[in-house]
């Protein structure tokens, strides 16, 4: 089971029937019900507390049966971590986050950390948006792209250890990084899939396209 979380931050038009597949399960984070009315397409879940929605908006998908999980304004976790901790609950195996990167750089930050919580049940979640597409690992991963393509590589623990890749023009072998150094920026993949492993701690992978 794959899970598609929309979330209020910058989605493209189009970018969402361009990723979903019939047989996803649509999460809705609070204010990203917006994206979803645009494109006429229903949620199965909508998940926060509700302050960034259009009243109407949500009056709409009321009236069409969508699962609503309301939450009060004062708690410990943002909308998007409510969104992914009930999305783990369903056992995907995958999820893909879109509109989790926007113009308030906390919450993008947030959310990036976020993906730890599902690299940590070894599900695979990935952040993506019309640059980016961001994951996080701590043992191996597949990078697909093209020939060209940047990758950056970066420790989101304060150490990441034997950091080794392959398919990239800049080759790291059982590597050591630092959190507050560059070493891993802007690598570029050789050809349409590359890969990185890790022994310890966790690395963010963020693959972008000019």
């Amino acid at each position: 089971m794959r899970i598609l979380i929309i979330g209020n931050g910058n989605i493209d038009n189009n970018a969402i029937q361009d990723i979903l597949k019939p047989s996803d399960v649509i999460i809705c984070c609070d204010g990203g019900s917006k994206y979803l009315f645009n494109e006429g397409i229903l949620p199965h879940y909508i998940i926060g507390d509700l302050d960034s929605s259009v009243p109407q908006i949500i009056q709409f998908f009321e009236t069409k049966n969508v699962v609503f999980k309301k939450f009060d304004a004062k708690k410990d976790e943002t909308d998007m971590e409510l969104c992914i901790d009930f999305a783990l609950g369903l056992n995907p195996d995958e999820i893909i986050i879109l509109g989790g990167i926007g113009t308030r750089l906390d919450h993008s930050l947030a959310n990036i950390n976020l993906l730890i919580k599902a690299e940590d049940k070894n599900i695979k979640a990935t952040i993506i948006d019309s640059k980016n597409t961001v994951n996080i690992t701590k043992n191996e991963f597949k990078i697909q792209g093209k020939k060209g393509d940047l990758v950056s590589l970066m420790p989101i623990s304060s150490i990441v250890e034997g950091v080794s890749t392959k398919g990239l023009e800049y080759p790291l072998n059982n590597a050591t990084m630092h959190i507050g150094k560059s070493l891993g920026i802007s690598n570029v993949m050789l050809e349409d899939c590359a890969s990185v492993s890790v022994k310890n701690g966790y690395l963010l992978i963020i693959k972008s396209i000019d």
